[in-house]
């Protein structure tokens, strides 16, 4: 099991590109890590251990083995319109943190006659790779003829372990987090970015573009530091232009500036863009030979000396194409006697386009007119073009805004005093902005005159869901004394792996039964409270906005007082009387939901009620009537009417009244 972590590791490390670097706003320069290489591992031949090269040293030991492989004897020529043009594209697609989600690259060998008037024909280009990242399926790439102006190509895929450059991106929007991407609505919050490219390639890139979208929230941008640098903002985008960029070389651009926003939505930072020019190749290419064929002149000139048949003769090449030439081979010999006058084997004589060349001068006597064989070999001189462009694109991430609201409330307004009273207390908390919400904690003022809560009594819900595993409470001080004011602690923690963090809208609900226990009169009972929350992302801690306000209870000093009566009088027929039922309010609070009962005597119907009542049977089977009354403020009266009708007498004992009346 140890052994298979130790391979996992070391695979791990051998892809590893070795460019990290943390925000230091004091730190004017980035030096290299010592982060093992992109080569990876090589094995130790006595311990079979795997061992890893540092960068740098791999940069250095790739340096000179590109210089050796590309020794070669072929010559090329700024003036020639042959050209040999290589190009390689990197393309790379990078997640915000750097590491590489997607690249490709693949290269193209064209052959290009820049001339406009003259063609080449019978091309062959001997072309290899020193290495496995070029895979060409030809060693000789052969054109039977260009027409003027006209280039014919040939593409082959490049295996690279990586691309070219290193992006990363460091973005902290508070001092005490060193990568932080949280930001608080309604206030200006500072913001610090980085910008750092390594170039982790063989070559030098002499042009470096870098452009980054810039919210259009992020204002106040300045540069510290970046006097020399090439860099400005228009039409919302950052523009950066490095011109030199070595092997191994990193290069860092800070910046700075302010975020205000009020939105709850998060917004994107900016996707980053690269385009990198080097005029060499990312990959060992190697063209070790050229030939091709174009338009020339050559000749004879014989000149007659004042002595009639002595010749002075010169052998004589005239470029007349746009290429330059070279002279291979020259040779010019009597057709008679086969005495060679010129014998060139690879001269190194080189024909710019529209010049000449001319040979040394031999003389030939006694001729009426001399007359010559003439071999030459010419080459067309070609130009090359190399050029690898890395394009690169880095994922944006988004600025998260992060706010949560809460209430607490009690279901009660005021209370008795100097007696107890159940209350119930309610604090709703929810989450008002696209940031995730990791870890809650609340502080809830338990005030005097109410007694703390127990922690089996504290119900801690998300969205109706009990949470229990994740909740701790602490009571401070611990004494339970309900004549001091307390403080309830409630920490709420791990919410990621509770249901998940809490995202924008969802809710949590603390809830619990409490006493308030016999407060003075006139005493006002009021316990606020106050909540943070810690984001899922790494950021400041947030707080709380309370929408309600402060809950209080007012302590009233109640004087019950009432009247209660009936009366019954002989109606204007036998058998019938009308009743009267009276409650009166003579207290200084209202009386609610109050309910008047009163008794159908034996052998009676009801015959009209001025307020309708609901019948009820009782055990003894009597008819009971009852008035549901809402409230009755105090020093109201309420009053009902009604007849009833029947046979018999209305004794004085059945003239009863039921009542019952509660607090608020």
């Amino acid at each position: 099991m140890e052994e298979e972590q130790i391979i996992d590791v070391e695979r791990r490390l051998v892809g590893r590109v070795p460019f990290k670097y943390h925000l230091n706003k004091n730190a004017r320069t980035l030096e290299s890590d010592s982060g093992f290489g992109k080569v990876g591992a090589k094995m130790d031949p006595k311990t079979g251990a795997l061992m890893y090269e540092k960068y740098e040293d791999w940069i250095h030991k790739q340096k000179v083995f590109r210089e050796e492989v590309k020794e070669t004897n072929i010559r090329f020529s700024k003036d020639s319109q042959a050209i040999i043009d290589i190009r390689e594209r990197v393309n790379g697609s990078l997640a915000f943190d750097g590491s590489v989600i997607d690249h490709s690259s693949k290269g193209v060998v064209t052959i290009f006659n820049r001339s406009d008037r003259d063609r080449l024909w019978d091309i062959d280009v001997g072309i290899r790779s020193e290495g496995s990242e070029a895979q060409l399926d030809f060693r000789n790439y052969t054109v039977k003829e260009l027409e003027p102006t006209r280039k014919e190509g040939r593409e082959y895929p490049i295996d690279l372990a990586e691309p070219s450059l290193a992006v990363e991106e460091i973005i902290s929007t508070h001092p005490d987090h060193p990568e932080s991407l949280v930001i608080i609505p309604g206030i200006q919050n500072p913001v610090r970015m980085q910008l750092g490219i390594k170039n982790l390639d063989t070559i030098p890139y002499k042009e470096v573009i870098v452009t980054k979208a810039v919210p259009q929230e992020l204002k106040n941008i300045i540069f510290p530091d970046q006097a020399t640098e090439d860099v400005m903002i228009e039409g919302g985008k950052l523009r950066w232009k490095i011109n030199d960029l070595q092997p191994g070389a990193i290069r860092i651009l800070r910046y700075e500036g302010e975020i205000d926003t009020k939105s709850p939505n998060s917004f994107p930072t900016g996707d980053v863009y690269i385009i990198a020019t080097s005029e060499d190749l990312t990959t060992n290419i190697v063209v070790d030979s050229f030939e091709a064929m174009c338009r020339n002149m050559y000749m004879i000139e014989a000149d007659e000396t004042d002595e009639p048949g002595i010749w002075i003769c010169r052998f004589v090449i005239e470029n007349t194409s746009q290429f330059e030439v070279e002279v291979l081979r020259v040779e010019v010999k009597d057709p008679q006697s086969d005495e060679i006058y010129v014998q060139l084997e690879d001269p190194g004589i080189y024909i710019p386009p529209g010049d000449r060349w001319e040979s040394r001068e031999w003389t030939v006597p006694g001729r009426e007119r001399p007359s010559f064989i003439k071999n030459m070999v010419l080459n067309v001189v070609p130009g090359i073009y190399l050029e690898t462009k890395v394009d690169m694109q880095k994922d944006g991430g988004a600025f998260h805004p992060a706010s949560l609201s809460f209430s607490k409330v009690y279901d009660r307004k005021k209370v008795e005093a100097r007696r107890e009273t159940l209350i119930q207390a309610d604090i709703r908390i929810e989450s008002t902005a696209d940031a995730d919400l990791e870890q809650l904690f609340i502080r809830d003022v338990v005030p005097p005159f109410m007694r703390p809560p127990q922690p089996s009594n504290i119900k801690v819900s998300r969205d109706g869901i009990n949470l229990s595993d994740n909740v701790s409470f602490d009571l401070q001080p611990s004494d339970n004394d309900p004549m001091q004011e307390q403080q309830l602690y409630l920490r709420i923690d791990d919410l990621s792996k509770n249901g998940g963090p809490l995202r924008k809208g969802d809710r949590i609900d603390i809830a619990y039964e409490t006493e308030v226990v016999r407060p003075e009169p006139g005493s006002t009972i009021g316990g606020g409270a106050e909540v943070d929350a810690r984001p899922y992302l790494p950021g400041p801690m947030i707080s709380g906005k309370d929408v309600a306000g402060i809950p209080s209870i007012v302590t009233v000093q109640t004087l019950r007082k009432f009247t209660v009566g009936k009366s019954v009088e002989q109606g204007k027929s036998a058998g019938e009387y009308a009743i009267q039922l009276l409650y009166r309010n003579r207290g200084n609070v209202k009386v609610l939901d109050m309910v008047l009962k009163d008794i159908l005597p034996e052998n009676f119907t009801p015959a009209g009620f001025s307020v309708e009542p609901v019948k009820d049977s009782s055990p003894e089977g009597f008819t009971i009537l009852k008035w549901h009354i809402k409230e009755i403020q105090p020093g109201e009266s309420l009053v009902i009417d009604y007849m009833i009708k029947g046979s018999g007498e209305y004794h004085p004992k059945d003239a009863q009244i039921f009542y019952n009346d509660t607090m608020d």
